[in-house]
């Protein structure tokens, strides 16, 4: 029986690389006719894998990566930002968005309820929220963590407009962000190449109109497990690899599975790809070592995000009027 690495895992690692680079070369040059590209840098996986997928379609000087860190963004990840513009040699411009933040209050606004949670709370402390895993169809509270000048852990409960705020406060980020890529790129006459890849996408895992905001998605349909296979073959830095995914917004760091996924990313693609390959729970039982309830609790979880985040792979919606039965409409039809 296969196990979950050699079922999810890219048969031909150098083929499907050699597509993705024909696909994004297609779609930036024939179907949107621009010059070049521009992405986010985070410093992370999915944004050095797409450097190096683009640095294979395109010359040096169409590629330009933008580094975004605020006041709260960990610095090891300008870092690794930096060394991947530097190995795979394409421009990279650092830009601080602090400062538009700031005019939005978004600080302001967040440390106003971790003092009313902490009156402790100063600038050498951190914190971050944590929404903890789901169990018995049960959802997770999400909770308020900071950690002390003295690296003591405090956890605090928060109300849910308190989590709602904090969101904001966070999504706000990515669409600041976005706004940035989007101006240098119509300076620049190049097209935005978005970094989400699957396991993000079918679970919400993006924000709308801010890192899902893009032109072109070369990673949509590469499971996070199959990135780092990518990333291996691509020879991202090795840091990188074997790096925590995080999604730098919250001053005390805080990977992606502790945020959002809850479990490992190899159980998360495996219950997609059970979802999406019609897969029985014995299925997955044979080829993992997880139990019966938890595979239910699994596929219940990533049916319940799938169903609410729906809404954010899907353009807006507009009303579709029935003309046949406007009078005005009808009117003239008759005449």
């Amino acid at each position: 029986m296969q196990s979950i690495n050699e079922l999810i895992k890219i048969k031909d690692v150098e083929k499907a690389t050699n597509e993705i680079c024909e696909f994004i070369k297609d779609e930036i040059s024939n179907k949107l006719q621009k010059k070049g590209v521009v992405f986010g840098l985070s410093g992370g996986i999915d944004s050095a894998v797409t450097a190096a997928l683009c640095t294979k379609s395109f010359e040096s000087e169409q590629i330009l990566g933008l580094i975004m860190p605020e006041k709260e963004s960990d610095n090891s990840s300008k870092i690794l930002a930096e060394q991947v513009s530097k190995k795979f040699n394409f421009k990279s411009e650092i830009i601080d968005i602090t400062k538009i933040l700031e005019s939005f209050g978004v600080y302001e606004m967040k440390e106003k309820i971790v003092n009313e949670k902490f009156t402790e709370f100063n600038t050498k402390c951190k914190y971050r929220v944590v929404v903890p895993p789901k169990s018995k169809n049960i959802i997770g509270v999400p909770f308020l963590e900071v950690l002390d000048e003295d690296n003591q852990r405090h956890k605090l409960k928060i109300s849910s407009s308190d989590f709602l705020t904090l969101t904001a406060s966070t999504s706000i980020k990515h669409r600041v962000r976005m706004t940035s890529l989007y101006f240098h790129g119509e300076k620049n006459n190049f097209s935005v190449v978005g970094t989400t890849n699957k396991s993000e996408y079918q679970q919400g895992y993006f924000v709308k109109y801010g890192d899902g905001g893009s032109d072109i998605e070369p990673l949509v349909n590469i499971y996070k497990s199959q990135i780092y296979q990518l990333g291996k073959f691509l020879e991202i830095p090795n840091e990188i690899l074997i790096s925590d995914a995080s999604p730098d917004v919250w001053s005390f760091s805080t990977s992606d599975e502790e945020f959002f996924y809850t479990v490992p990313y190899d159980v998360v693609d495996l219950i997609l790809y059970a979802r999406e390959n019609k897969l029985s729970i014995d299925d997955v039982k044979k080829i993992s070592e997880l139990k019966t309830a938890d595979i239910e609790n699994l596929f219940q979880i990533q049916n319940t995000k799938q169903t609410k985040s729906q809404h954010m792979r899907e353009p807006p919606h507009g009303w579709i009027p029935n003309f046949t039965q406007q009078i005005g409409i009808t009117r003239i039809l008759d005449e």
